[in-house]
């Protein structure tokens, strides 16, 4: 959240320094951000799940025309998820169950915590404007870098009975990949300065979570870990975000 702030404020702060009268213009939206495909399945089979829920995104751009129907746009994007925590639980005990017994009775002595999916998004691209008397539509193609803040799932199990305890978790954070958006919006003419947008685009990018499975033995001493399994998952992140906000000529 941090680094999208500070993209945001040099963004301003470069709009501001470079403008000229009447050329940049600039918006921010917010809206709802529907998962599709992989990311949205839910089922603990599948390897590519993301269990993503229906979410938030906030988006701010800054265009700059080129002529009377093309313009650059630059776009930075917060999207969050809320995560399906019986879908990735449930995937998360069968892989557990593969290298540690495990029955029903003993389900009190299992722990999941998992947090949403959140990540931050910087595109760029070209943007084609149809210009009426009281609206103008806008269509646009971007591409950029996507960095995925990870659920950061973890499971643990303590057995009522030993001096041992086994941990499921990732072992990284965040992952970056290409991002890329595809989208439309009709803004309507407010006064000369300012317009209301609506908006409906589709993003795509790719995340990689790398996970461990631990067997720490303790005695009285000392305690030793051993690692039982590690692998990875990749998925494929599509959501389709509507979005509504202001834009505000320069």
């Amino acid at each position: 959240m941090r680094n999208l702030l500070i993209v945001c404020a040099f963004m301003l702060l470069s709009i501001t320094l470079s403008a000229q009268p009447d050329n940049w213009y600039f918006s921010i939206s917010m809206g709802g951000c529907l998962p599709s495909g992989a990311f949205a399945a839910t089922n603990p089979a599948n390897a590519g799940a993301g269990f993503a829920l229906n979410g938030f995104a906030l988006n701010l751009d800054a265009t700059y025309p080129l002529s009377n129907h093309w313009g650059l746009k630059g776009m930075v994007m917060l999207n969050n998820n809320a995560v399906d925590r019986n879908g990735i639980g449930t995937m998360m005990e069968d892989r557990m169950k593969k290298r540690v017994p495990f029955t029903e009775a003993e389900r009190d002595n299992l722990t999941l915590t998992v947090n949403s999916w959140m990540s931050n998004s910087l595109v760029f691209g070209p943007v084609y404007s149809l210009n009426f008397d009281r609206f103008a539509w806008d269509f646009q193609a971007m591409a950029g870098m996507n960095v995925t803040y990870l659920p950061n799932q973890k499971l643990l199990y303590k057995p009522s009975t030993g001096n041992w305890e086994y941990l499921q978790h990732n072992t990284n954070n965040i992952h970056v990949s290409l991002d890329l958006l595809a989208g439309s919006a009709i803004r309507f003419k407010v006064t000369d300065k300012l317009q209301l947008k609506a908006s409906l685009d589709f993003q795509r990018s790719k995340s990689k979570n790398n996970f461990e499975e631990l067997k720490t033995t303790k005695t009285n001493e000392s305690s030793s870990v051993e690692k039982l399994n590690n692998g990875s998952t990749e998925v494929t992140k599509q959501v389709l975000i509507g979005s509504i906000g202001f834009v505000y000529y320069l």
